[in-house]
């Protein structure tokens, strides 16, 4: 057909807009590094943007097995303070944000084989988190084991767009939650992500759909599909993290289960 699009039998232009993000990107990491500094931008892209030496090598180790050694050593050579590095300048794009982690310092551009490009986020803004935890929800994620990858994933971004909505989605793709995925008998009615009875929802716009998923988890709740609710939203911008905190407190007699609240902030440094 003429124009079509494929991807494992999938016509991309049909889907919907975080499936064709997540396709493209996973077009993008089926791609092969050439070397260990390809590997290791790599390796922190699928992390979502920083990782420690550790979590680097098992990626790599796990795509290139038996193909380079000396990771944690050409890692501190890709950053900008290295004195023994043979990399020139322009090539280090890592800085160490502690021991051992480190995160790609500027925006650069990957171009796959088949011309695909990823772009890496500038580091020149960091993220702050704030949390908020009602009925004892953090407790429930850290059990379930959880937690972590839920404040990473709030690291990543500010949520000034929707792409920054759909690189959320993406990094709980890869961490093996499930997307849009609904528990409610409107079929239309999604949650952004879902993984053992956990829902997440990321809000960067309105407080109104806030209030629309209490009110349709109160729903899954009943009938045993979740029990977590966790939102992730903005602190200076609706829904502001206050204002949801407030009407949670508020409303606490009305909302049967857990809910945890992530307010993500930009920090300029």
């Amino acid at each position: 057909m003429k124009n079509e699009v494929k991807y494992f039998g999938f016509d991309v232009r049909k889907t919907s807009s975080i499936w064709k993000y997540i396709i493209l990107l996973d077009v993008f990491e089926m791609t092969i590094a050439s070397n260990l500094k390809e590997a290791i931008v790599e390796a922190l892209t699928s992390l979502g943007g920083s990782g420690s030496i550790s979590e680097v090598r098992s990626y790599i180790n796990s795509k290139y097995p038996n193909k380079w050694k000396d990771i944690g050593t050409t890692m501190a050579d890709l950053c900008p303070q290295s004195t023994s590095s043979t990399y020139p300048q322009k090539d280090r794009v890592l800085e160490r944000i502690g021991r051992g982690k480190y995160r790609l310092r500027k925006k650069s551009s990957l171009v796959s084989r088949t011309g695909s490009i990823k772009e890496i986020r500038d580091s020149a803004v960091s993220i702050s988190l704030e949390t908020f935890s009602f009925k004892k929800a953090e407790e429930i994620l850290q059990k379930k084991g959880q937690l972590s990858i839920i404040l990473r994933a709030a690291s990543l971004n500010n949520l000034s767009s929707k792409k920054d909505h759909n690189q959320l989605q993406y990094f709980f793709h890869k961490n093996r939650w499930d997307i849009e995925v609904s528990l409610f008998p409107v079929i239309t009615y999604k949650l952004d992500g879902f993984k053992e009875k956990t829902g997440i929802e990321v809000e960067r716009s309105l407080i109104d759909a806030i209030h629309r998923s209490l009110f349709r988890c109160q729903w899954a709740y009943a009938k045993g599909k979740l029990d977590v609710l966790v939102f992730i939203v903005p602190t200076y911008k609706e829904p502001k993290f206050e204002q949801v905190k407030r009407d949670i407190n508020e409303f606490k007699e009305i909302i049967p289960y857990p809910v945890y609240l992530v307010g993500v902030s930009p920090t300029q440094f």
